[in-house]
């Protein structure tokens, strides 16, 4: 590759008014916009603080934290807001390998998937950790030094990619099923999973891997899905059941343009935050059952009903926190955000807290 990648149903299927939900304004007496409780995921007085990329049906989140005696970030599952556990890597005798691990994707059988640092050669391998106990995926990528699982559905499909090769992949059972690239591209990555086995993911359209475009492989098919007028990038994260894509494309350029938070759907690219402004980057991460939507920008949001708002406006105002981003949401509603402390007095000036979000009911 030239240049490394940033982090379905054959959509021009899907009915006409289902595109258009997502590009009209909200219906008259659409309800109000949900608010929510705010719960601390571990604990405040650590250096680092926490981030959550994956929740479960359960709420349960997985992602990097900070424990005590520990340098850094390491891979964590959070079944509840106290109960965080470590998620070790594959060399217990070396205490930095032991803990350079990181959490992407959590299935609701709280078996996590993300990466763990090796040596001899220094490389980091695919990882799937069940009960807590961590198993090498042994992609078979040869040579490529930077290999991670990023999503796992219910029936144990992993997604994941190997970002030196510009290799996306899906395992299962012991298999593993390079995906294609787009014709004439030579480079993808994998983002994420849906939970019929459905890959997210984004593939160059080029020899130039700074072109390229939000794809979904299904039964082994790469599928485009589109990008924004006048731009040459997009990326898909996340697809719920309805087929209901999201993701970021770019404004007026290639990889390294800014871009905007976007939903994919009937054929149709729409920009979720047009008056984002063309210097500042957003991207839509998760997508639930009901068509809700979170993702960054300037700050962590939620799309429903037509409508993108900050999720500082929909917390209560004495949480004395800044939202930052928002990583995950499940069919609950429950959202995985970062935040920020408003008056932090840590020994980072700002760190991450890994918080969720629960809708209030009503």
């Amino acid at each position: 590759m030239a240049t490394r990648f940033t982090r379905a149903l054959r959509l021009a299927t899907l009915p006409i008014a289902l595109a258009a939900a997502f590009a009209a304004a909200p219906p008259a007496g659409a309800a109000g916009p949900v608010h929510y409780t705010v719960t601390f995921i571990g604990s405040k007085s650590l250096p680092f603080g926490n981030e959550p990329f994956a929740i479960n049906s359960a709420g349960h989140t997985a992602g990097l934290g900070t424990f005590r005696g520990s340098s850094g970030e390491t891979a964590y599952l959070s079944t509840g807001p106290t109960q965080l556990t470590s998620l070790p890597g594959l060399v217990t005798d070396d205490p930095d390998l032991a803990t350079a691990t990181e959490a992407f994707g959590v299935n609701d059988s709280d078996t996590v998937v993300g990466a763990a640092r090796l040596n001899f050669p220094i490389r980091q391998d695919a990882v799937v950790w069940r009960g807590g106990r961590p198993t090498d995926l042994n992609i078979p990528l040869p040579g490529d030094q930077e290999v991670r699982a990023v999503g796992i559905d219910n029936a144990g499909r992993i997604a994941g990619s190997g970002l030196d090769t510009g290799k996306a992949w899906l395992y299962r059972n012991g298999t593993t099923t390079i995906l294609p690239d787009l014709p004439g591209g030579q480079a993808a990555e994998a983002f994420g999973i849906t939970q019929d086995g459905q890959v997210l993911g984004v593939a160059s359209t080029t020899a130039d891997s700074r072109h390229a475009e939000a794809v979904v492989w299904r039964g082994g098919t790469v599928v485009p899905l589109g990008h924004l007028a006048g731009s040459t990038w997009s990326e898909a994260h996340a697809m719920n059941q309805a087929g209901v894509a999201v993701g970021a494309a770019g404004v007026g350029g290639d990889e390294f343009a800014p871009r905007h938070p976007v939903v994919f759907v009937g054929g149709k690219v729409t920009d979720l935050w047009p008056d984002l402004g063309g210097s500042t980057s957003g991207t839509a991460f998760s997508i639930n059952r009901a068509g809700t939507i979170v993702g960054d920008g300037r700050a962590g949001w939620v799309y429903r009903d037509g409508v993108r708002t900050d999720l500082d406006a929909l917390i209560p105002p004495d949480s004395g926190i800044t939202i930052t981003a928002a990583w995950a949401i499940n069919d609950a509603g429950q959202i995985a955000a970062t935040a920020e402390l408003k008056n932090g007095t840590t020994p980072q000036r700002f760190p991450k807290y890994a918080i969720l979000l629960t809708p209030v009911p009503g």
